[in-house]
């Protein structure tokens, strides 16, 4: 294989917008997608996805869809408000949209301030816990990829692109565990890069899901479709709250770390991820994954990798960012070699907790 271009490694953290942070939404022990009568509501959860929320959503969104159409069968209500403008929120909102119904969604952010906004955008199982879920888990892992791959070229900022890694990456070899056949085997290789000669390592294939393009082409679509987006003026506060400014009786809860206070649960964490965001660089068309990762987006060349367990502030740390540059820098060559900093890619072993079923 040819030699690829290198990425230029410039990187003013002072910049606007250069540095950004978010928080995943993990919950221990599982995801939540299921559904319970409360108060004369019929809710549906679909939360706790951890960093794969934008992976998942299409797989998701369909659970919501089957989950409510047989809600239907004995209730005549066709009018649905989804929680949450975030991927999953939208993806959801545009499954039920399919069914003819009336889909209004509460959010206190608009879209491209919610965290899937942030998020860097392969398509591969990050992480998020599965406990009695492996099953459904395989099937919305299929709906999902099928979903994106079909979209290609069709304006959602989806495409396929080379994975290249060191070693062997956990998060798209989970994919490969769960699901064979879904994405290719990864192909080992001398890496075809400045900083690597004669160093062995392995090409995947997978999609890369553009978030700022995602996210637009759904609410552009939704609100094409008829769907409504209320901003609300506050965060609510509790489920009583929500039970008195959302009028809907069947309301599907895509709140993310939100239903820790709303619906009280205990088993979610927060998890934040800081990225930083180089100008983009359109020759740069292959991914690379190794104790951090970059993607090249048509809006930035995006740098990121940590993992921060408990912080529930989105306030990024321009110092971190600019460390994980330099260590992605080092690893092609453009920067001297340096101590891992305090960094960490999605895989098993920085899990809040401790637990057999994570990928």
């Amino acid at each position: 294989m040819a030699n690829l271009p290198t990425p230029d490694f410039t990187f003013d953290p002072d910049a606007p917008g250069a540095c950004i942070a978010g928080v995943r939404p993990f919950r221990n022990g599982s995801y939540r997608l299921d559904a319970e009568t409360d108060s004369g509501k019929f809710i549906i959860h679909n939360y706790g996805h951890g960093g794969a929320g934008i992976t998942l959503s299409w797989g998701c969104a369909a659970k919501v869809r089957d989950i409510v159409q047989s809600h239907l069968v004995n209730s005549n209500d066709k009018d649905v408000a989804v929680l949450g403008a975030g991927v999953m929120g939208m993806t959801a909102a545009t499954r039920l949209l399919d069914l003819g119904l009336k889909v209004t969604i509460f959010s206190d952010r608009k879209p491209a301030e919610t965290t899937s906004f942030k998020a860097g955008g392969q398509w591969a199982v990050s992480v998020i816990e599965y406990e009695g879920k492996r099953q459904e888990l395989k099937e919305i892992l299929k709906t999902a990829f099928t979903t994106f791959k079909g979209s290609i070229g069709q304006g959602f900022g989806v495409s396929e692109r080379d994975n290249f890694t060191a070693k062997r990456s956990e998060n798209l070899d989970a994919v490969l565990n769960l699901v064979p056949g879904l994405i290719p085997e990864p192909v080992p290789l001398l890496l075809p890069f400045e900083g690597h000669e004669n160093q062995h390592g392995f090409r995947y294939r997978t999609l890369l899901i553009e978030p700022p393009i995602f996210l637009a082409r759904l609410e552009t679509d939704l609100k094409a479709r008829g769907a409504t987006f209320v901003v609300v003026p506050k965060k609510f506060a509790s489920k009583a709250d929500v039970f008195s400014s959302v009028p809907q009786k069947t309301i599907v809860n895509c709140t993310g770390f939100g239903a820790m206070v709303l619906w009280k649960d205990q088993k979610m964490a927060p998890i934040k991820g800081q990225l930083a965001m180089l100008p983009a660089q359109p020759a740069l068309q292959y991914l690379y994954g190794q104790n951090g990762y970059m993607f090249p987006r048509a809006d930035h060349v995006v740098i990121g990798g940590t993992f921060e367990v408990g912080v529930c502030d989105e306030v990024p740390n321009k110092s971190d960012c600019q460390d994980l540059v330099r260590h992605i820098a080092s690893l092609f060559g453009k920067a001297p070699v340096m101590p891992l900093p305090d960094i960490h890619i999605h895989h098993p072993d920085n899990a809040p907790m401790v637990n057999p079923a994570i990928v």
